[in-house]
């Protein structure tokens, strides 16, 4: 249906205006992942990106579809090392529904002892056999297809308005963003395209560098709806912003999130030759029972960077991020921090983050980078090393590897297994 709706769009395009006006392309990719647990875990996964677009003089339409396919599915279940934070804060996560179930005791002495309980309960599941057949199966969706834009502009004198599935990305921070919440950023892949809303957005400029952003993201329900607004400005050498949202949707009320009031900040500008950045969000939770002026369950998120070019084109970034959510004990790390984590409310077991790396362009062709993102609560580090060839004038090969430096059961990076990734893309 998804994929209907899309090529219908396209052909209302070009039915209705002159093959000159539509604007087409996208992108072939192939992703290779090879993690180095105690038997080798291979993935393959291939790609496209199909982006069409139409605007006249009153407004136009986007539409953005990706089609994916595993040529070789990822086995998730075997890149978790056993024992590793990842580990148990899964087995927790699955405790309370062992526990509605019947299927264990209620009465468990400790968190380990429930831990060993349901380690006991799932010996005799032949995992190994699910994992290796389930991807190749009917039963298991390897290719899908994703409406990743579907939107109608529409430009008046005094606003301009956007209806459908479209790209919204606020704040300015690069690693993490506290206060964009309609994406879920992973610190470890940072420039990762991001998806699209199902929104209407409305855009009202106040002269060349002000406006304001008003959104509304509708959901199952009115209760399960969102919405916001973000007025963007600019002084000297900074653009800034101040931003509001009420955030609530189906994969929080999923996982038991309430919705949350959250009121934002950030700018991005220029002193002297380094680049700077800085953004915060302060989040109110409203639990069953809280009104909206009970401010209990308030924290802050805040993120902070800087980046400087160096005259001979070595590029350097520095970023420091502020999670109010996260744990200041390693001991502490489970169920609660995996649930925050799916649902995007925040990037990381721990309170305190930094992430920093050098990069640098060698002739025409090849980038080489080494980032790396740190947990200063419990001392571990993911090293992102990778080097880039631009094969063609379309063509470009990556090659990459993730690298975790630290206590390999207490720690959130050194429980990971390393990972080697070969990306191919080709642009058209």
């Amino acid at each position: 249906m998804k994929l209907k709706t899309a090529f219908c769009i396209l052909t209302a395009a070009i039915f209705t205006t002159h093959a000159s006006d539509l604007q087409f392309g996208g992108y072939l990719q192939n992703r290779t992942n090879l993690t180095l647990a105690d038997e080798e875990v291979f993935s393959d996964i291939n790609q496209a990106r199909l982006e069409g677009s139409w605007d006249y003089s009153r407004g136009g339409i986007e539409t953005h579809v990706i089609l994916s396919a595993g040529f070789k599915p990822l086995d998730p279940f075997e890149t978790i090392r056993q024992g590793s934070v990842m580990d148990r804060a899964a087995q927790e996560l699955l405790l309370p529904l062992l526990l509605a179930l019947g299927e264990m005791q209620s009465d468990t002495d400790s968190l380990m002892n429930a831990h060993e309980e349901l380690s006991m309960m799932l010996s005799d599941v032949d995992f190994d056999h699910i994992i290796k057949f389930l991807p190749y199966s009917s039963l298991y969706s390897s290719e899908k297809v994703l409406l990743d834009r579907a939107l109608v502009k529409m430009y008046f004198d005094r606003f301009d308005l956007y209806i459908g599935r479209q790209m919204i990305a606020w704040g300015t921070g690069y690693a993490f963003n506290p206060t964009d919440i309609w994406n879920s950023k992973n610190p470890l892949d940072p420039a990762a395209p991001k998806s699209g809303v199902n929104a209407l957005r409305a855009e009202i400029p106040f002269g060349a560098l002000s406006g304001l952003s008003l959104i509304a993201a509708p959901g199952r329900n009115f209760e399960h709806s969102g919405g916001g607004f973000r007025y963007k400005t600019n002084a000297g050498r900074f653009d800034m912003s101040i931003s509001g949202m009420s955030v609530n949707n189906a994969d929080r009320a999923l996982l038991g999130i309430p919705r949350k009031i959250m009121a934002g900040a950030d700018l991005a500008g220029q002193i002297g030759e380094v680049g700077v950045w800085a953004e915060i969000a302060v989040n109110n939770p409203l639990y069953s029972g809280m009104e909206y002026t009970d401010f209990d369950s308030l924290y802050v998120q805040a993120d902070l960077g800087l980046d400087y070019t160096f005259t001979n084109g070595l590029y350097m970034i520095l970023e420091y991020y502020y999670n109010g959510l996260g744990r200041t004990d390693p001991a502490d790390y489970g169920a609660r921090e995996l649930i925050y984590m799916l649902s995007g409310e925040m990037a990381g077991f721990a309170r305190h983050y930094l992430f920093g790396g050098l990069s640098h362009t060698f002739g025409n062709y090849t980038n080489a980078s080494l980032f790396a993102l740190g947990n200063l609560v419990d001392a571990s580090v993911m090293l992102l090393p990778s080097v880039s060839y631009d094969v063609s004038d379309n063509i470009t090969a990556e090659l990459g590897a993730q690298i975790g430096i630290g206590d390999k059961k207490k720690s959130e990076y050194g429980g990971m297994f390393p990972n080697l990734l070969l990306t191919v893309t080709g642009y058209f």
